[in-house]
């Protein structure tokens, strides 16, 4: 890769992390301009282009990427989340799953798949992914926020996971969720306490 474009792509790397995405996006235009057909900038610049709310021309640069390597989990996974936010959700699976295919002990990826299978009902493989992505990064805040929500949603809910792992999602940063937190409360509440349960009849 020639040195100029390697120059760029750490000056709109560096604009990227400071949340200067129109200079950062202008920066990888002028690499692109260099060197079209790198897979790893064509992602980077991708990037950029989702967070501006360009899916359409994200998801173009992305296919770019893997027309030149297939193999390039890092752009599955972006074209998954593209495919997330949307809600193009058979895509969104199937790319998510060959980025946790070609990237395997990435948790983002399983975290995305498991929002991704959740999203087709089910249920079972949305767990497994998402469980999968905090036993990768015990500290991913989304992760925990989202089993707290899969938890919730079961019938029955299952309360202490629920409460588990919504209360480690706030510990790492998450926002409170007032929505969570009264359908914990009311789920709580409606639970037979210990001396009804010692009262109870068999």
């Amino acid at each position: 890769m020639p040195q100029a474009v390697l120059s760029l792509m750490s000056e709109a790397g560096q604009s990227f992390a400071t949340g200067e995405l129109e200079k950062a996006n202008s920066i990888y235009a002028r690499a692109l301009a260099m060197a079209p057909n790198i897979p790893s900038l064509l992602v980077s610049a991708a990037a950029v282009k989702t967070r501006l709310g360009k899916l359409e021309e994200s998801r173009t640069m992305l296919r770019k990427a893997l027309s030149l390597d297939l193999d390039n989990a890092a752009a599955w996974k972006l074209l998954g989340m593209n495919a997330l936010e949307q809600k193009r959700d058979d895509e969104a699976f199937a790319c998510l799953a060959q980025a946790t295919l070609h990237d395997s002990n990435n948790p983002r990826a399983h975290n995305y798949l498991g929002m991704a299978a959740g999203r087709k009902g089910w249920g079972e493989a949305s767990e497994q992914e998402l469980r999968r992505a905090v036993e990768l990064d015990p500290n991913y805040a989304d992760a925990n926020f989202n089993l707290a929500v899969l938890y919730l949603g079961r019938n029955p809910p299952l309360i202490e996971l629920a409460r588990r792992h919504y209360q480690r999602a706030l510990d790492l940063g998450a926002k409170r969720d007032p929505a969570i937190e009264n359908l914990i409360a009311k789920s709580v509440a409606s639970q037979p306490s210990d001396s009804q349960r010692s009262s109870a009849r068999p």
